[in-house]
């Protein structure tokens, strides 16, 4: 059971995963990926630079050069000939979902006023497991005091909501449709 960062963002383009998708087929090592994804999270000013239409198509390739590993170059190079330098976070995002998928692993977003202690969690993993075929999952948690009370779990595209204003909404929904 591993637990994510709540990421307000989960959802991505169809470009990033398109581009995550042909990174994945790479099948570079993981410290290749992991140190490209953080030279451009710690590097933003990089993203300017390889988005900038004022730099030539050469200087990018040169800083790509000189910036990255040798396996990742042509993908990255390929991505800012396109146009999609400023998505590659989203990229990555998108690449470590893929990557969860094919090893049968899903993302559980969990949103909560008081956080479930391990045995909660633990049963709504082994739901999750039997519901959704998982070999494992993988938590985005997220403190949300307008829930309260209870949680709402988000799954594949799935919503569970089990908590207070949700269960008020249903019932002013049956009272408003008498």
């Amino acid at each position: 059971m591993k637990t994510a960062k709540t990421n307000k963002t989960a959802y991505c383009s169809m470009a990033a995963i398109r581009y995550a998708r042909v990174l994945f087929d790479m099948e570079l090592p993981e410290d290749v990926i992991g140190g490209t994804e953080e030279i451009f999270s710690e590097a933003p000013a990089l993203v300017s630079v390889l988005e900038s239409p004022i730099v030539t198509k050469d200087q990018k390739h040169k800083v790509i050069d000189r910036i990255f590993d040798e396996r990742i170059r042509n993908f990255l190079k390929v991505a800012t000939d396109y146009g999609k330098a400023g998505i590659m976070q989203e990229i990555f995002r998108a690449y470590h979902q893929y990557k969860n998928e094919m090893a049968g692993i899903v993302t559980a977003h969990l949103a909560y006023v008081v956080p479930p202690t391990e045995e909660q969690k633990k049963g709504m993993e082994q739901f999750v497991r039997r519901e959704f075929h998982a070999k494992g999952v993988v938590w985005e948690m997220e403190e949300r005091p307008s829930l309260i009370g209870g949680f709402l779990l988000l799954v594949n595209g799935r919503e569970y909501d089990y908590s207070m204003q949700g269960r008020l909404k249903r019932l002013e929904q049956k009272l408003t449709w008498r």
